[in-house]
């Protein structure tokens, strides 16, 4: 997964730094130093600005994207303990409820980790196993009070495990708008853009600082791409709390 990672930003990052460093080899070559030299204090007051103004958008990008990515964790983990909940539960009930509502649970966990994972399409099947479990739930004997009270908090958490799964399913759906995304990228390229306004007389140097600077952005907004795409690979949020119980349910 960490060299999956390291290669997918390489991806981004390599090729954007070479065509920056190509602009700039291309400006130097069409533009004489000292040209550029004559516009270096206006060229440095506004790029100072634009720089600001874009670490402020770009660092509450990342938070708030981060914030998404959290929450979609926390709403897996909670489905994944709902689950657990239930079937412990479970044990209360006549033989027969217990047996089949540890098997709709079972069904459902296998479900989500071999074909419902990482897809933004609304899955019938899934809704059809949550009408299953209910029915189940409905068909309990609720004649003995000491199950009645079970009964009810189980319903509770049968609650808290779909909205926990509604949770997970508008965190696939949930992405940044297209105007954000526009107001990112160009305010990467413009960002990056002044460093073509300046004329060092140590070309490498200048190249130096324009690799860094083009190579940061780029990884910056990869990384707001990875954190947006919550279960998109090869970092988004992978199965593993449904994986770690389902042999609870073997």
């Amino acid at each position: 997964m960490f060299n999956s990672w390291i290669l997918s930003s390489l991806v981004v990052v390599i090729p954007t730094v070479l065509v920056c460093l190509l602009i700039l080899w291309i400006v130097r070559k069409k533009v004489s130093t000292k040209k550029l030299q004559k516009h270096h204090d206006v060229a440095g007051f506004t790029f100072s600005i634009v720089g600001v103004l874009y670490s402020v958008i770009l660092g509450f990008t990342v938070i708030n994207v981060q914030q998404r990515y959290n929450a979609a964790e926390e709403s897996i983990h909670t489905e994944a303990t709902m689950l657990i909940d239930l079937s412990r539960d479970a044990r209360i009930f006549p033989e027969e409820n217990r047996a089949e509502i540890q098997s709709l649970l079972k069904e459902y966990i296998i479900y989500v980790i071999r074909e419902e994972w990482g897809s933004i399409d609304i899955h019938l099947k899934a809704q059809d196993l949550f009408r299953r479990i209910w029915d189940a739930y409905y068909r309990i004997d609720l004649s003995s009070e000491k199950i009645a009270l079970w009964y009810q908090a189980s319903i509770e958490k049968l609650d808290r495990l779909m909205n926990a799964r509604l949770s997970r399913e508008y965190s696939s759906w949930d992405r940044l708008s297209n105007m954000m995304w526009s107001l990112l990228i160009i305010g990467a390229l413009i960002t990056v853009g002044f460093m073509f306004f300046f004329g060092l007389d140590d070309m490498r140097m200048q190249m130096l600082m324009t690799a860094l600077l083009s190579g940061y952005l780029s990884f910056m907004l990869f990384l707001v791409f990875t954190l947006d795409h919550v279960f998109l690979e090869p970092e988004g949020v992978k199965p593993i709390a449904f994986e770690k119980i389902l042999p609870l349910f073997l």
